[in-house]
C-alpha cells in the first residue's frame, strides 16, 4: 500500500470524543461547536466568531461582514484555494490576482504593489504550505484583510496583531485540524464582531458545523503544539534528503514562523517523470496547485507568469505526524534519489 499524500493524525482519544458526542445524542449543531470556535478563538487570540460546515460558506460570511458593493474587486493570490473564487462569485465580488513568488509561492512584493494600484475594496490571503507572507504594506493601506491561516494555525506575529479583520481556519480532511469538513472564521476586532453579529443570527441551523465534527477538532487542539513539533521535524528531515537532488522546495523570504502542513517539491525535469518513480516506490504525490484560480481560468483571465510557472512544475509529497520512522525513511530515500 502507497503512503497517501494526507491523512489525519488521528488518536484514539479523537476518536472518543467523537463517540461521546454520539452516545449524548449531541450530534447537530450545539454546545462542542461553539466550544470548538472559542478555543481557537483563545489560541490565535481573536475574538469568538463561528465554526460552519462549509469554507466557501465561512468565507462568504467575513465578506458578507464586511459589507462590499457588489462589483467590487477583492485581492487574493492567483494560486490561494479554489473556493476563494467560489465564494466571491456567490456574492458578485471580482477576484483581483496576485502573482507570487517563485522563493515562497507566497503574494510577492511586487504583485502586491501592483494589486495596490488598482484599489481592491478587500484582501484575502493565505499561508502556502505553512509559510506566512509579509503583511505589512497591507497593513499600511488600511483596507480589510481577511487572513486564511489554515496550514499556519498559530497566533499571529507580534507585529501583526489585530492586523486581520477576520481569520479563517478551514478544517477538510487535508488539514492541520480537521472536522472532517467545514471552517471556522473569526473576527479580529469588537468592531468586526459587531458585523458579523448580525449576520450569525441569521444563519439557518444547517449551515453551522455539527457537534460530532467540532468534537474531533476539539480533541485535537488538545495536541497541537506537539503536531507542530513533529511536522517541523520531518520537514527538516525531508528539506535535507531534497537537497541532494537537483530539485528545491520552497522557504520563507522573512524571519516568520514557518509551520509545515505538505511537503512541496519544485520540479526542475519533468513532472510526470517524478510522479511515476515515487508512485512506483509506494509514494503518492499530488499536483500542488491543482484546486486554484490558476489552474482553473489558467493564462486567458490571469497574466502571474510565476504562478503558472509553479503551477506547472511543483507536486505535494506527504508529510504528517503519523507516517511514523519507515515512511519517513522511504520518503528520504525517495527524496534524495529524484529523477
Amino acid at each position: 500500500m502507497s503512503i497517501p499524500v494526507y491523512k489525519p493524525t488521528l488518536k484514539r482519544r479523537d476518536m472518543d470524543a467523537v463517540l461521546t458526542c454520539m452516545v449524548s445524542d449531541e450530534i447537530g449543531p450545539g454546545s462542542l461547536a461553539e466550544q470548538f470556535s472559542k478555543e481557537l478563538s483563545r489560541y490565535l487570540d481573536k475574538k469568538l466568531g463561528l465554526a460552519l460546515r462549509s469554507p466557501t460558506e465561512a468565507l462568504g460570511l467575513a465578506l458578507r461582514s464586511l459589507d462590499l458593493p457588489q462589483g467590487a474587486s477583492v485581492a487574493v493570490s492567483a494560486l490561494s484555494p479554489l473556493y476563494y473564487l467560489d465564494a466571491l462569485e456567490n456574492l458578485g465580488l471580482q477576484p483581483l490576482f496576485i502573482d507570487v513568488d517563485e522563493s515562497s509561492a507566497c503574494i510577492s512584493p511586487e504583485g502586491v504593489r501592483r494589486t495596490v494600484e488598482q484599489n481592491p475594496a478587500a484582501w484575502i490571503i493565505h499561508s502556502p504550505f505553512g509559510i506566512r507572507p509579509d503583511t505589512e504594506i497591507l497593513r499600511e493601506q488600511g483596507t480589510p484583510l481577511i487572513e486564511d491561516l489554515t496550514s499556519v494555525v498559530a497566533a499571529p506575529e507580534e507585529d501583526e496583531q489585530g492586523a486581520a479583520a477576520f481569520t479563517m481556519i478551514r478544517t477538510e480532511y487535508m488539514d492541520p485540524i480537521t472536522t472532517g469538513g467545514g471552517a471556522v472564521i473569526l473576527p479580529g476586532s469588537m468592531k468586526y464582531r459587531r458585523l458579523l453579529k448580525p449576520l450569525e443570527d441569521e444563519l439557518p441551523t444547517e449551515t453551522r458545523m455539527p457537534d460530532i465534527n467540532a468534537a474531533l477538532g476539539l480533541a485535537q487542539m488538545q495536541n497541537i503544539e506537539s503536531m507542530h513539533q513533529q511536522r517541523s521535524e520531518i520537514y527538516e528531515v525531508l528539506s535535507q534528503a531534497l537537497m541532494k537532488s537537483k530539485h528545491h522546495g520552497f522557504s520563507p523570504d522573512s524571519e516568520k514562523s514557518v509551520v509545515p502542513t505538505a511537503f512541496p517539491v519544485v520540479i526542475d525535469t519533468g513532472m510526470n517523470e517524478v510522479r511515476q518513480y515515487a508512485l512506483r516506490n509506494g509514494v503518492q504525490t499530488e499536483n500542488a496547485f491543482a484546486s486554484t484560480p490558476y489552474a482553473r481560468l489558467q493564462s486567458e483571465e490571469i497574466d502571474c507568469p510565476v504562478a503558472a510557472s509553479l503551477a506547472l512544475r511543483t507536486i505535494l509529497f506527504p508529510l504528517y505526524p503519523s507516517m511514523g520512522r519507515k515512511n519517513t525513511e522511504l520518503l528520504v530515500r525517495i527524496l534524495s534519489t529524484l529523477p
